[in-house]
């Protein structure tokens, strides 16, 4: 089942009806086009507009960073774990049946309004690309501004709220009505998919994007070519009282090194970084970090099973103990992030341990060096059937092998696998490591590598169900309704862990666990105690059996340039506890001139 994205190359011309670049804008504060003392504020964020796309049930080249700068988010997760609404006015729970109450001077680019009914059509769809394995038994409109979310069986308040955080009003209605009357008319599986090959084949271009006005976010898109998009302030959000920035420049990532911009001062925003005291030495002093955030983001290898070598529990626990994190991730750091080596393999970001798992809970699990550890590696190797020969370990045949290793080509992401890499080839463990740019989670979904780099969180929430979720963001299983034993990277539908937590072997039977399943059961939990029962469940499988190594916690927060523009914080604090809080100051209006 696809859902829409919104639920973490080239030079020249891109052109919107004929339009370029503008060529009055300037970075670092200077004055832009219109009127004299205006500033364009300037933000180094996302992919080139002429690359991406925009219909976000289509993965291919979809504009996932630019997608939340051009279209407003319903509800957010904080720090905290409440789930917050932002353009939605409301979200109440009553028996099985979440509210979602709209308010009503929200309009489209184009003029339109922007009422319940666009998010009905975004949720319908892909409720009814597979309406028997959905936990919704419907949406349903109550009025323009209104719509009901019906769940199939009881689940907790926290649960039926954290179902919409993240997702954006990205699917105008009268672009996606066909599809989901197509939808609502198909009556058997075959007809159903035939739609959403349809779907998927279609695209919205940026030009489309700015032409026919389809975002509706405090700032629009108006003209853009490979190297710059420039958005200016839609006058009729709500929120547009608020700023007197005009207009704002955003250079995409992949168009220059973001490091040297931002050191030579021609950024004036950070979405989601933080100043370091490393990299304070560096910035320019005008540069100042405005917030600071624990984030929900990680980063992970994950392991494709169907390597003969992978598929042995020991072999991807040797991987573990015989890299370094803190070196992989000073290797990050050092390339841009700011993070902190996983200390404990649960496949949750250690802030939510105590909250979602009780207290030491953790402390039982099994303990992976952090730093490395070649003997206990070695160990593992010897207890798989490896031995080692010539400073190279080979299979109990005598052969050598090696690993293909692959990771989105942004520099944190490279850095931090080319020593993930050196440290297995030091080991003895060959490796060759692709560097993929377009397109990477295509790339990602063809399954034939035996270890990728991917980020290790679904969705903007500081809770379970943002890192059990069973795709590639998250844990990727697989669907078992597709047949066979195991998904697309060889994990089994149904195994067996031990019935002590923390343990490394299974002694007796053991117990049988269905980790597709427990992922698509969480989010459904119909109490507080069911919900930590299932997350310690898959924590303790995640721990045992080792799908993937989480190898860094994410910080973050926001800097700005404090000599030409104010960041103010909101009376209520909290509504900044959210990803990439800069973007969040800037879309609520809550940057001005200085």
């Amino acid at each position: 089942m696809i859902g829409a994205a919104g639920g973490a190359l080239a030079t020249g011309l891109a052109g919107c009806s004929g339009e370029g670049t503008n060529g009055d804008a300037t970075a670092g504060g200077g004055t832009a086009g219109g009127s004299e003392g205006e500033k364009t504020l300037t933000i180094m964020d996302a992919r080139q507009l002429t690359q991406i796309q925009f219909n976000s049930f289509n993965a291919a080249n979809y504009a996932n960073s630019w997608g939340v700068m051009t279209h407003d988010i319903v509800a957010s997760g904080h720090s905290d774990g409440a789930v917050r609404p932002d353009l939605a006015e409301e979200l109440t729970t009553d028996g099985k049946t979440l509210t979602i109450t709209f308010p009503e001077d929200r309009t489209w680019w184009s003029g339109d309004d922007v009422t319940a009914e666009d998010l009905l059509v975004q949720l319908e769809i892909t409720r009814l690309q597979d309406p028997e394995a959905s936990a919704y038994e419907s949406h349903e409109l109550v009025d323009d501004y209104t719509l009901e979310r019906r769940f199939k069986k009881s689940t907790t308040p926290e649960l039926m709220r954290a179902s919409i955080a993240g997702f954006v009003v990205n699917t105008p209605r009268w672009i996606y009505n066909d599809y989901l009357e197509r939808y609502r008319e198909a009556s058997t599986a075959e007809e159903r998919d035939a739609v959403t090959e349809d779907l998927l084949g279609m695209t919205i271009s940026a030009k489309q994007l700015v032409e026919e006005g389809l975002g509706n976010s405090l700032y629009r898109l108006v003209r853009f070519n490979s190297s710059e998009g420039i958005l200016e302030k839609f006058e009729d959000h709500p929120y547009a009282d608020r700023t007197d920035v005009e207009q704002t420049r955003v250079i995409p990532w992949d168009t220059a090194d973001p490091e040297s911009f931002i050191v030579q001062n021609e950024v004036d925003l950070a979405f989601g970084d933080y100043i370091t005291e490393e990299k304070r030495q560096r910035y320019p002093d005008n540069l100042q970090n405005q917030y600071e955030l624990e984030w929900f983001r990680t980063q992970k290898f994950t392991f494709n099973y169907k390597n003969e070598h992978l598929s042995k529990r020991n072999v991807r626990r040797a991987v573990a103990c015989a890299v370094d994190l803190p070196s992989i991730v000073a290797a990050a750091n050092q390339a841009g992030i700011v993070g902190s080596p996983t200390q404990v393999q649960t496949g949750l970001r250690s802030s939510i341990h105590e909250r979602y798992l009780g207290e030491g809970f953790t402390d039982k699990l099994i303990q992976y060096p952090v730093e490395g550890d070649a003997e206990a590696a070695a160990e593992y190797m010897r207890a798989a059937g490896y031995s080692k020969s010539g400073g190279e370990w080979v299979d109990e045949g005598g052969s050598s092998f090696s690993f293909t290793i692959i990771a989105d080509s942004k520099s944190a992401q490279t850095q931090a696998t080319k020593v993930f890499s050196d440290q297995l080839s030091a080991f003895g463990i060959g490796t060759e490591v692709q560097s993929i740019g377009l397109d990477y989670y295509a790339k990602l979904q063809e399954y034939e590598f035996d270890i990728a780099w991917i980020w290790h969180v679904a969705r903007a929430l500081w809770h379970p169900t943002a890192y059990y979720s069973n795709n590639f963001y998250g844990v990727e299983v697989g669907d078992p309704s597709n047949g066979g034993d195991t998904g697309p990277t060889g994990i089994p539908f149904e195994t067996t862990i031990p019935n002590r937590v923390g343990a490394e072997t299974v002694s007796g039977n053991g117990q049988s666990i269905q980790p597709a399943k427990l992922m698509d059961d969480l989010p459904v939990a119909q109490t507080g105690d069911e919900m930590q029962e299932m997350t310690r469940t898959l924590v303790q499988w995640f721990n045992y059996d080792l799908p993937a190594l989480v190898y860094v916690q994410e910080n973050s927060g926001y800097w700005g340039d404090s000599r030409d523009f104010t960041f103010q914080m909101p009376e209520d604090k909290s509504l900044m506890s959210r990803t990439k809080p800069g973007r969040v100051a800037w879309l609520h209006g809550w940057v001005g001139q200085k």
